[in-house]
This record gives C-alpha cells, structure tokens and sequence, in this order.
C-alpha cells in the first residue's frame, strides 16, 4: 500500500484509479475561478462520479461478503446528502463554494478512504488480518468498558 500525499492507495487498481479521479475533481473545482455557470454542472459530476463510485465499491462488498457493509454504506449515504444538500443551497443562491467546502469535502474522502476504505481492503486481501485486528478493536473495547464499571 503505497501513500501519494495523503491519498492511500492500495494496489487495487480499479479502486486506486477511482479514488484519484474523485480527488482530481474536487481539486481541479477548487483550484478554479468561482462562476455559477461552470461551478454547478462541475460539482453534479462530481456528485455523479461519487455516487457511480460508492455504487460500484458497495458491490465489490456484497460480492466478497464484507460484514460491514451497512455501516460503510451509511458513510456513503451521508456524504451523498451532505453533497445534495450543498448543491440545492448553491442552486437557490443561499451558499458559495469557498475554501471552507473544499477542505472539508477533501478531509472526509481522505479520511473515509484512510480507514473505511482500508478495513474493506484488508478484509478483501487479507482476511486473518483483518479478523485480528477486529478481535483487537473489540478487547480495547472491553478493556475500556472495564475500566468505567462501577
């Protein structure tokens, strides 16, 4: 697994190859002069590319069987209404892309795909690892519930 600036990449080419067009886009609309009439049909194939993307990754899932399926999707969900709700406040005039939106639009795919993205990849390419580091996280839990009992 190799890191380009804070972009994780996992040797799964497919995925890698989407992941990095998504940030192309959210960069190259960050790096543009604002106009409305470019701004908003650039950010609807964002939010399309997006949705083919979460659309795609969410199948790979199903095909492989991964447990943590929904809890992945409902990460995809909300940041897919966050976006809609975005784009609806730019189409009534009520909000701007600003800098703001694009580092945090950049923060949650760094993020999601760092960890989410990265649990599903472990499960996919390494199953003993991945069941070893969920029996990890789960003694953590524990050993932290043990500590707050009465």
């Amino acid at each position: 697994m190799a890191t380009m600036g804070t972009l994780r990449e996992f040797g799964w080419k497919e995925m890698d190859n989407q992941h990095r067009s998504i940030t192309a886009s959210i960069d190259f609309l960050g790096s543009a002069p604002r106009h409305r009439a470019t701004d908003m049909p650039a950010l609807r194939r964002i939010i399309l590319e997006i949705r083919e993307h979460f659309d795609w990754e969410e199948s790979q899932m199903l095909e492989t069987g991964y447990p943590d399926l929904g809890h992945h999707k409902s990460d995809h969900h909300r940041q897919v209404l966050n976006l809609l709700d975005l784009y609806k406040l730019l189409d009534e005039g009520n909000e701007t892309l600003d800098a703001d939106f694009f580092a945090a639009c950049r923060e949650w795919n760094f993020r999601h795909i760092r960890s989410m993205d990265g649990d599903f990849v472990l499960f996919r390419d390494d199953r003993d690892a991945w069941d070893l580091q969920l029996e990890l996280r789960t003694w953590d839990y524990e050993s932290r519930l043990a500590e707050h009992q009465d």
